[in-house]
């Protein structure tokens, strides 16, 4: 599976516990965006939940422990 450069940043924020409106605001994009990225990263995984998503990623080594503490 290969995410994109925003798609990795996304999820590295959501990771760290950040919601859509913060991960926006940081990134410089809108709340619709992060959640389409949100979207195509479940669509890739097979999962339907932010929890999922940041399992698979972990299990696949996509995202590091610093990802999770921030």
């Amino acid at each position: 599976v290969s995410l994109t450069d925003r798609e990795r940043e996304v999820l590295a924020a959501v990771a760290r516990g950040e919601r859509s409106k913060e991960i926006a605001a940081h990134l410089g994009i809108s709340e619709r965006t992060v959640k389409a990225h949100l979207a195509s990263i479940y669509n890739k995984f097979g999962v339907d939940s932010r929890a999922a998503a940041i399992a698979v990623a972990s299990q696949r080594g996509l995202i590091s422990p610093h990802d999770l503490n921030g």
